[in-house]
């Protein structure tokens, strides 16, 4: 397969194209598509092979997580887009819950979905043509990176069952104690209401009265659940994880700086 003739640097390429995503307007996240933050879709970014195997075509792009909320951008070399024609002008990317990527153009136009066809590699056919999209590291593929994807798309097939590790059973008040059970004086209400354009589980936020200093300042804004975690965002963007007990009970993990844990109020 002949690899086509891009004489620019990848890296320059890249950058012009997500400067031009980020003067387009990012289409909203779909209902089935994971927020930009998550684990899984932070797998997926990186380079990737897109090609056309009975055309002989066949590019490297990159699937950003670095674009403005809530989809990434998606950085393709000029050449390559002339060459994949309409396919070509793809802008940005986002990953359904199904382990799916889907690539959108840049008023948010679904143009193609590539799902897990074999180790490594997804498929999507678009009209007559069907497109191969495999992970890369460096110049070449990477059995790391391949297992990696692998297991993020297999997870995300597993049907969920409703649990306490799912968003609607972990939503409520919290009341928020530090070591030795002492009480912060502080409750933490998790919505199941998305707060503005940050795309979470819901929106996070602290009930009037709270003087914790810690964690005014951390001051949430919106949280999430991935698997039998939840992770709670600041408003400037940084997050802290949570273990999910048993007992509904969230124990701040890595216990970095002060302990921190949450019990949920009837």
């Amino acid at each position: 397969m002949r690899a086509l003739p891009i004489a620019i640097a990848f890296t320059l390429a890249a950058t012009a194209a997500v400067a031009q995503g980020a003067r387009l307007q990012p289409p909203a996240l779909s209902e089935d598509a994971l927020p930009v933050g998550s684990d899984a879709v932070k797998t997926m970014a990186g380079q990737w092979d897109i090609a056309v195997p009975k055309n002989n075509l066949k590019c490297r792009i990159q699937l950003n997580v670095t674009g403005r909320p809530p989809v990434a951008n998606i950085g393709m070399p000029a050449p390559c887009r002339k060459s994949f024609g309409a396919s070509g002008a793809v802008q940005f990317w986002e990953l359904t819950s199904r382990g799916t990527i889907r690539m959108m153009g840049g008023r948010g136009e679904r143009l193609m979905e590539f799902a897990r066809a074999d180790t490594g590699v997804l498929k999507a056919t678009t009209g007559a043509n069907e497109f191969t999209l495999e992970p890369m590291s460096g110049r070449y593929p990477s059995p790391e990176r391949t297992a990696s994807v692998d297991a993020a798309v297999s997870r995300l097939n597993q049907p969920q069952a409703e649990s306490a590790e799912t968003p609607s059973a972990v939503a409520g008040r919290y009341q928020l104690v530090r070591a030795n059970n002492a009480d912060t004086g502080c409750i933490l209400l998790l919505d199941r209401s998305l707060p503005g354009n940050i795309p979470k589980s819901g929106k996070a936020s602290l009930e009037k009265g709270c003087s914790d200093q810690g964690l005014q300042t951390f001051d949430p804004a919106g949280w999430i659940v991935e698997r039998d975690r939840m992770f709670l965002y600041a408003r400037k963007g940084h997050r802290t994880g949570f273990n999910i007990e048993r007992t509904g009970q969230l124990v701040k993990d890595p216990p970095a700086g002060s302990p921190l844990s949450a019990k949920k109020l009837p």
